[in-house]
């Protein structure tokens, strides 16, 4: 069985890449597991957790966009590898496809071939898994380089980023903002309750108060 496994770092990013390549190459809802959770927290992925412990059968197959979904680095990645293959359950990557079979070969443990063998495949799976994460991580800074760029560059123009402010939320926050200050007023409201009455994120929530406290909204 083949399963496919998407994954973005924040609430922000968008799975749809991952998922519409995955469906194209044949997968479908039953078979893809995606989530949004970030590297630095691997224990706490509860989809890949329960594709884990729930799913995988020996033999099975997950398909990730790059070895970087399944670590901060190459020692993790390696780490999850080696600990399916030991299941006899391999991964595989649609950037490093060239690394598949190599790896699904490496993992196994080809006992046919002699120590020396063994030896130089184990330092070419290493030199090529570290090339290949080290040009993602370079690609990830360059492309957020780019972005702080264009952003700061934009600013300079007078864009201004940002969802734009609704007249009407603007004024029902106005409303209702000082009713959260204080907690032993009768008329408390939680800033949870005004989110969801003004239809806006506790971030946006928190944007026009600043905005409100410095006389700008």
């Amino acid at each position: 069985m083949k399963y496919y496994y998407a994954r973005v770092s924040t609430k922000e990013q968008k799975l749809n890449r991952q998922i519409d390549l995955f469906k194209k190459m044949g997968a479908d809802d039953r078979t893809i597991f995606a989530e949004k959770q970030s590297g630095k927290n691997f224990e706490d992925r509860s989809v890949w957790s329960d594709l884990i412990k729930r799913w995988i059968r020996p033999g099975d197959v997950i398909v990730v966009k790059n070895f970087d979904r399944l670590g901060r680095n190459k020692k993790e990645v390696k780490e999850v590898m080696i600990n399916l293959a030991k299941q006899k359950v391999y991964i595989e990557s649609v950037d490093q496809a060239y690394l598949n079979n190599y790896i699904k070969e490496r993992l196994a443990g080809d006992k046919e071939n002699d120590s020396y063998t063994e030896a130089m495949k184990d330092f070419f799976f290493e030199l090529m898994l570290d090339m290949d994460l080290l040009r993602a991580e370079w690609e990830r800074k360059e492309t957020a380089k780019r972005r702080d760029e264009g952003i700061a560059s934009a600013k300079k123009r007078g864009v201004k980023f940002g969802r734009p402010l609704d007249t009407n939320m603007r004024a029902k926050f106005k409303e209702l903002y000082p009713l959260t200050r204080n907690k032993d007023d009768e008329n408390y409201r939680t800033v949870t309750s005004v989110c969801h009455e003004i239809n806006c994120s506790r971030n946006h929530f928190y944007y026009m108060a600043k905005l409100l406290k410095e006389n700008k909204l």
